[in-house]
């Protein structure tokens, strides 16, 4: 069963990077652009439900559960920033493939926050990888890259072992932990963490030094209010959090397709309508996506029962 208090922190993550995209057009010295920490705070709790929701998973249904639910909406994301503007063909084969090494440089995708969408494949084969062996030898291999990355700075460790990871390992970690008895206090102190980081803090990401700064400004004050949230499960459970539930349910949506409306109105529409469009994808076609992979998973099901002739 979800915990509705994560479906508020991703509703909160995507709702603060849309505010940032939102405001970005307007002064991009803001304090909007704290607003980037949305993408910490969806890595904290990716980490998290990897580690509650698929742990006793085959690595190879891991990593097919989880193509299917990113990559068809990406796609379909993806597709007016291909056919709309000139890419490069590095961009393109990022804005494909989701790989983002070419030529020694971390590239992005033709729909610029697919970076992130890199990264959370990265953490998804790492987490396969300890699910088909043991979770040292991912531990190992992420901390020669890490080290390589340090030592090298090519883009290629660098990307491998990138020290956003240690967000992602943050949340499993949180997973594993007994409940705070004043979750509260703790969640609060993650988001003051957080908003006392430095604004340029979000661009820091494709250099190993730069981004495990962000990780001290941004990750550690994301696991405080992760790892506070579910432990104040109890306190969400009321009527009046139930939009912000929705709003985490549509959350994938509203993250990839909301630059598509918040360069066209005055600031605070900008962010209305980035949230109502990511809700109407959400209503009208992700949702569809999922159902088709509900079917298919029952039939391959079906089909897998059947007594042979």
């Amino acid at each position: 069963m979800k915990l509705r208090s994560i479906q508020v922190l991703r509703a909160i993550a995507a709702c603060a990077v849309v505010t940032l995209h939102a405001y970005d057009y307007i002064d991009l010295d803001s304090a909007a652009r704290v607003g980037a920490a949305g993408v910490d705070l969806f890595f904290v709790i990716s980490g998290y439900i990897m580690a509650t929701v698929a742990a006793d998973k085959a690595p190879g249904r891991f990593l097919s559960d989880r193509a299917w639910r990113i990559l068809p909406l990406w796609f379909i994301a993806v597709t007016p920033w291909l056919l709309g503007q000139h890419n490069s063909p590095d961009t393109i084969a990022a804005s494909v493939t989701l790989w983002p090494v070419y030529h020694d440089r971390i590239i992005l995708p033709a729909l610029g926050l697919g970076w992130t969408l890199a990264f959370e494949f990265l953490f998804y084969f790492g987490f396969a990888l300890a699910l088909a062996s043991r979770p040292l030898v991912s531990s190992m291999l992420f901390a020669l890259f890490f080290v390589l990355g340090f030592a090298t700075g090519r883009a290629l460790f660098v990307y491998l072992g990138n020290p956003m990871a240690l967000e992602f390992l943050a949340g499993v970690v949180i997973a594993g932990l007994p409940r705070a008895r004043f979750g509260l206090p703790i969640m609060l102190c993650g988001f003051v963490w957080i908003a006392l980081g430095p604004l340029e803090a979000g661009t820091w990401m494709a250099v190993s030094a730069l981004a495990i700064a962000r990780v001290t400004y941004w990750g550690i004050g994301a696991a405080l209010v992760v790892y506070g949230a579910v432990s104040s499960e109890r306190l969400f459970r009321g009527k009046a959090w139930n939009v912000p539930v929705f709003l985490g349910n549509a959350s994938y949506s509203i993250y990839l397709f909301h630059e598509l409306a918040v360069s066209h109105f005055a600031w605070p529409l900008n962010l209305a309508a980035g949230v109502a469009l990511g809700v109407a994808v959400y209503l009208l076609v992700e949702k569809r996506l999922r159902s088709v992979r509900a079917d298919v998973r029952v039939l391959r099901q079906g089909v897998a029962v059947q007594p042979s002739a």
